[in-house]
């Protein structure tokens, strides 16, 4: 987790929650070229860092689902279509506050 978001587990899940915005903020940690989007080779990076496996397949997968305006990256306005990938993917739960 990114150092300044405090993390709640769920005891029921096991799932860390975070709210959209922590959400943001956790995922903009992979942003490597720190353009405030996620392109595919750090989306791939991410599920590598965090243990995944088939990283480049899911990557291609959540992309395809997320980057709705097709432009190859996941911008602000698509961040919240990639919630399904990261709650299977990297344990979280993403919650409104």
């Amino acid at each position: 987790m990114a150092g300044d978001i405090i993390p709640r587990i769920n005891s029921s899940d096991g799932k860390v929650e975070l709210s959209m915005e922590e959400f943001k903020k956790w995922l903009m940690q992979f942003d490597r070229d720190r353009d405030g989007r996620i392109n595919m080779e750090e989306l791939r990076q991410a599920i590598y860092d965090t243990g995944g496996w088939l990283c480049r397949w899911k990557a291609r997968r959540a992309m395809k689902n997320a980057d709705t305006n097709s432009n190859r990256v996941i911008d602000d306005n698509e961040i919240s279509k990639l919630v399904p990938f990261a709650q299977k993917q990297f344990g979280l739960k993403v919650i409104a506050f």
